[in-house]
C-alpha cells in the first residue's frame, strides 16, 4: 500500500518534470517556427501587435468606467403619461418615441476563463489553471498563425456555453411564434415583442437590428434571430441585416471590450457562426452592415458619452424604423436604465445586470427643447421582460 501511495504522489512531479524537459528540448525549433510564421504574414502580426499596444493604453489610461450618473433626469420635460412631471408649458415641445428591444449577448470566452458564472466555485478554482493554459495556448496559436480576426481574449467571441444560451433564446422565439394569435400569451406587449423580433405578421418591416461592434454581440444577434435572418439570407436583395453601432461598445477597459474589426471592415464569422441554421457561412458577412463602424472606441471616450450617443442614434437617420432591436452588453444596459429611467423610479434594472441572452422591451422618448437640445427618458411602465431577466429574476 505504501509503495502504491508513493507512486501516486510522485506522478504529478514526474509529469511536470518530463513536460518541462520536453519544452526545453524543443524550445529552439518552436521559436524558429513561430518566427517564420510571424514573418510570413506581417500584416496580421502588425495588427495583433497594435491590439496589444492599444490594450495596454486602455488598461493604463482609459476613463471608460469613470463617470457618474447625473443627479437630474429629463422627467420634467415629459408628461405624467410617460412617467414624467412636466406641466402644460412643455406641450409645445417636440416629442417622439420609439420601441427599443435590448438583448444581452451570451457568455464569452473571456467570461469562461475569468468568471465563475453559474459554475461551482470549487470546480472553477480547481480548473482555473488548466483553463488559463488552454486560453493562452489558443491565443498564441491565433497570433502565430496570423489569424488577426480571431482571439480568445481580445474582442472575445461566444463560448460554448454562450452559444447554448443564445440557442435558448432562439428556441423560445420559435415556441412563442407558434402561439402568436392564439391568445395563450398572457401579455399582449410580449406578443408584440415576439413579432418585432422575428419580423413577422403585421410587424414585418417595422423593426431593424443593431449591434455592438464586438463579436460576441454580433454572433448573438445572428444566432438568436437566425430565423429572421434566414429569410434575408435567402433573398439576396433583402435589406434586413445587422447594423453595427459603435455607440453600443461595452463600458470597460478590458481586452475583451476592444474591437478587432477594422473601420468599415468585413465582419468575418467566428467558430460559432459557421453553422447558423438558415444562414450559410458564405452569406454571414453580407448580413453585417459596417458603414458606421469607425473602429475602436477612443481612448478619451467614456460610457456616458456612448450612452448619450446611442439614444441619439436611435432617433437618427441611422435607425429609420419604429422599433430598434439592440444587441449589446451587461454594463452598458444597466447604465442605460440608470441614466434614462426617472431617478424617482426604483427598478431592478438599475441594480442587476440583464442575464446572458436576456431580452427586454422598453419605450424610449425624445423631447427637443427650445434651444435644440434633445433629452431622453424611458417610460417606466413600458418595461417588459420578454426572455431571461435581471439577476436571478429570470423568465423562460
Amino acid at each position: 500500500m505504501a509503495s502504491i501511495l508513493a507512486i501516486l504522489t510522485s506522478l504529478p512531479a514526474y509529469t511536470i518534470f518530463h513536460i518541462t524537459w520536453l519544452l526545453h528540448s524543443i524550445r529552439r525549433p518552436l521559436q524558429l517556427v513561430s518566427l517564420l510564421c510571424l514573418l510570413s504574414n506581417p500584416t496580421a502580426t502588425i495588427a495583433k501587435c497594435k491590439l496589444f499596444y492599444t490594450t495596454f493604453l486602455y488598461l493604463a489610461f482609459s476613463q471608460d468606467k469613470k463617470f457618474s450618473i447625473p443627479k437630474d433626469d429629463a422627467s420634467r420635460y415629459f408628461g405624467s403619461e410617460f412617467g414624467g412631471t412636466a406641466d402644460e408649458s412643455t406641450k409645445k415641445l417636440s416629442f417622439k418615441s420609439k420601441t427599443v428591444i435590448l438583448i444581452r449577448h451570451g457568455e464569452s470566452t473571456w467570461n469562461d476563463t475569468f468568471n465563475p458564472g453559474g459554475r461551482n466555485i470549487a470546480l472553477f478554482i480547481l480548473f482555473y489553471i488548466p483553463n488559463m493554459i488552454k486560453a493562452l495556448l489558443t491565443e498564441a496559436y491565433f497570433f502565430i498563425s496570423g489569424k488577426d480576426s480571431q482571439s480568445w481574449f481580445f474582442d472575445s467571441a461566444l463560448s460554448t456555453k454562450g452559444v447554448t444560451q443564445i440557442q435558448g433564446l432562439r428556441k423560445f422565439l420559435q415556441k412563442e411564434k407558434m402561439r402568436l394569435g392564439s391568445g395563450n400569451i398572457l401579455d399582449g406587449r410580449e406578443e408584440t415583442a415576439i413579432r418585432e423580433l422575428l419580423n413577422v405578421g403585421e410587424a414585418k418591416g417595422n423593426s431593424m437590428v443593431v449591434s455592438s461592434n464586438l463579436r460576441r454581440a454580433i454572433s448573438t444577434a445572428a444566432i438568436g434571430l437566425s430565423d429572421r435572418f434566414a429569410v434575408a439570407a435567402a433573398q439576396n436583395g433583402s435589406s434586413d441585416g445587422i447594423l453595427l453601432l459603435p455607440s453600443l461598445q461595452e463600458i470597460s477597459f478590458n481586452p475583451d471590450a476592444q474591437t478587432i474589426l477594422p473601420p468599415r471592415g468585413v465582419a468575418h464569422p467566428t467558430w460559432c457562426d459557421m453553422t447558423i441554421p438558415g444562414v450559410p457561412v458564405d452569406k454571414f458577412s453580407k448580413l453585417i452592415d459596417t458603414q458606421y463602424h469607425t473602429g475602436n472606441k477612443a481612448l478619451n471616450s467614456t460610457g456616458l458619452i456612448r450612452l448619450n450617443q446611442f439614444v441619439s442614434d436611435v432617433f437618427s437617420s441611422k435607425c429609420d424604423k419604429d422599433v430598434i432591436v439592440a444587441v449589446g452588453h451587461s454594463l452598458f444596459f444597466r447604465s442605460f436604465f440608470q441614466l434614462f429611467l426617472p431617478r424617482s423610479v426604483e427598478h431592478i434594472s438599475k441594480k442587476k445586470k440583464l442575464v446572458n441572452g436576456g431580452t427586454v422591451m422598453v419605450t424610449l422618448g425624445e423631447v427637443t427643447l427650445e434651444d435644440g437640445e434633445k433629452v431622453y427618458l424611458i417610460d417606466p411602465k413600458s418595461i417588459v421582460v420578454v426572455y431571461g431577466g435581471f439577476g436571478k429574476h429570470t423568465k423562460k
